[in-house]
């Protein structure tokens, strides 16, 4: 199969998971850095450093889904050819920063790229590929992604032993290469044309989930800002109220009602969103775990999760054959229950004398094959939902979910964690934390299967409807 300008399939992936794999990179690898950007830029406090982190986090949750509606209506290929190049050049800048403000804003500047490219490389690839090889593309550009976010402590300790600016140099060239050929081989765009879709909707949905998750990082430390948490929450609950009765009051919606009126659609992101939240647990919980109880570099705690990692495209590319067989919803399901088994399995060795073959790697097995398989199921569903005029602006709310979850599980594991541990008890923090992903993970699978019910419902129902008329 080829796409509609000839060029092989393999190479049009390629290109469209490049861009979703710069920017899971550069979400994780900036970590690894944190310490000697703080020693380069000569500063004292956490603070200003901790918005390199931030502020990607930010940007990039809240430019989602107006870059999705954009994308839809404006085409796809452009918007992604914009984001590659808005993304490159900010990675530019980054690694030329001559203070610490301008790379935080360089770092904003990089989110918003990365916004553009996340939802567009989504809709191209099921643009460009028959419905059929839907499930299976998805799921290896899901792998891409998280291969990229799990290898980023590795790449980025290696990166940063010669300098750390090199974990922004690394994007120019795979961003130039990706730009040159996607300008050759991404098919036209199919534009929507007709009513510009309610961008103001697009704006109060960012300012909304910038409130969100600006208070989520604020909540760690609530205490010494208790006056910004609240501001921020309230101008979020207040953003997103008026973005949804405006969404569809609207003439031209942002988000189609097809796509915010399907149940399916709703239980699937509700799912994703759970799904995240412990998703986020297990990730900080085993780098508190490795890095501080145990005493692990970044690049040594890398190393300990890699053998996990490298599982993940086999169960990928072998997602597509479980959805065949067992259906999608079921199969996310079965993802979220193995990931959550995979932290029961190291809120059980934590603290306890075993060697890495017993402690680590039986857990790091199944958090990854959990991982890959409930992310890939999970969206490949939004194909199966969302109609193929708004794939662009289906992925970005699918995206925004699971950004906002990570966002709440980082929160949520730092709270739980602090507060184990300022009684003396740090081991237990990190167990009670992974407890608690263990039950996030039940919830989500509970979610998805409940998706698969309601999806039957509505289906049944038009059915019915069409049979009737």
């Amino acid at each position: 199969m080829t796409d509609r300008r000839g060029a092989a399939p393999r190479i049009t992936f390629a290109v469209l998971a490049a861009g979703f794999i710069l920017t899971s990179l550069d979400m994780m690898i900036v970590n690894v850095a944190y310490p000697d950007i703080k020693s380069h830029y000569h500063l004292t406090g956490d603070t200003l450093v901790s918005w390199t982190l931030n502020a990607y986090t930010v940007m990039y949750a809240s430019a989602l889904i107006p870059m999705g509606g954009i994308a839809d209506h404006y085409g796809r290929r452009r918007v992604f050819l914009t984001g590659l190049g808005v993304f490159t050049l900010a990675s530019l800048a980054c690694a030329l920063s001559p203070d610490i403000t301008v790379l935080v804003a360089a770092r904003a500047l990089q989110a918003v790229g990365a916004a553009a490219l996340t939802p567009t490389s989504m809709a191209l690839l099921l643009q460009v590929f028959p419905r059929e090889r839907h499930q299976r593309v998805i799921g290896l550009w899901v792998s891409a992604g998280a291969l990229a976010a799990a290898l980023a402590p590795v790449v980025g300790g290696v990166l940063v032993q010669i300098d750390w600016r090199l974990i922004f140099v690394i994007n120019l060239p795979i961003g130039l290469i990706a730009a040159a050929l996607a300008a050759k081989i991404l098919p036209a765009d199919e534009v929507a044309g007709g009513a510009i879709p309610d961008l103001a909707t697009g704006i109060l949905l960012g300012l909304g989930v910038t409130g969100v998750v600006y208070t989520l990082i604020l909540l760690p430390t609530v205490g010494s800002d208790e006056t910004s948490a609240w501001g921020a929450a309230c101008i979020a609950a207040v953003a997103l109220g008026i973005a949804l009765a405006r969404n569809s009051r609207a003439p031209h919606p942002l988000i189609p009602a097809a796509v915010m009126d399907s149940p399916g659609f709703r239980a699937v992101n509700a799912a994703a969103f759970v799904y995240s939240v412990g998703f986020a647990v297990m990730l900080l919980g085993v780098i508190l775990w490795s890095q501080g109880l145990m005493g692990y570099s970044p690049l040594q705690s890398g190393l300990a999760i890699a053998p996990g990692t490298l599982l993940m495209p086999y169960f990928a590319a072998r997602t597509p054959a479980i959805c065949g067989r067992y259906g999608t919803y079921r199969t996310a399901a079965a993802g979220c229950l193995v990931l959550g088994a995979g932290m029961g399995w190291w809120a059980f060795a934590a603290g306890r004398p075993l060697p890495y073959a017993v402690q680590i790697l039986p857990g790091c097995l199944l958090t990854s094959v959990g991982t890959i398989i409930g992310m890939a199921a999970l969206a490949g569903s939004i194909a199966r939902i969302v109609p193929k005029t708004s794939y662009a602006v289906g992925s970005a709310v699918h995206t925004t979910a699971k950004q906002l979850g990570i966002a709440v599980g980082v929160a949520l594991t730092l709270c739980i964690y602090g507060l184990v541990a300022r009684r003396g008890h740090a081991t237990e923090g990190i167990q009670a934390a992974l407890i608690v992903g263990l039950l996030l993970e039940t919830v989500a699978a509970g979610t998805a299967l409940y998706g698969e019910r309601v999806t039957q419902r509505q289906a049944t129902g038009q059915a019915q409807v069409e049979g009737a008329t």
